[in-house]
């Protein structure tokens, strides 16, 4: 009981600060491999398991458009996606956080299945 106890309070103490320490750094300061390295991680905690397989394969092809980095091979930057995956504990301290997690990444798919679309249609059209 007491090492269960222990256990708790160390993970609570990292969610609090966690948020602060996520705050403090800037976005922009962020690559855009960390960053999709973040949208995985916070599908994975805080959406279902098929949102998660959903957001993943749109995700891996938007690394294959190159939508995420467009000056390295695809190949290279999923290894530097899957390395820079951090813990969700970091990213999303609470599960009353998840609401507005979920929504941020809702509209990031919406807007990628946007860019998607386009980029194939335009693939097919230099194709022909």
């Amino acid at each position: 009981m007491k090492t269960r106890f222990q256990i708790e309070s160390l993970l609570t103490a990292v969610a609090m600060a966690a948020p602060l320490a996520t705050n403090a750094e800037p976005a922009a300061a962020l690559s855009p491999e960390q960053q999709e390295a973040d949208y995985r991680v916070v599908a994975a905690r805080c959406g279902t398991p098929a949102y998660e397989k959903a957001f993943f394969n749109q995700s891996k092809a938007a690394v294959a458009a190159g939508l995420v980095s467009k000056n390295r091979p695809p190949a290279e930057v999923e290894k530097t996606i899957a390395t820079l995956r951090r813990s969700p504990f970091v990213l999303v301290a609470a599960p009353a956080d998840c609401p507005a997690q979920i929504k941020q990444l809702d509209e990031l798919r919406s807007t990628r299945s946007a860019l998607l679309k386009s980029s194939r249609g335009a693939r097919k059209a230099a194709a022909r």
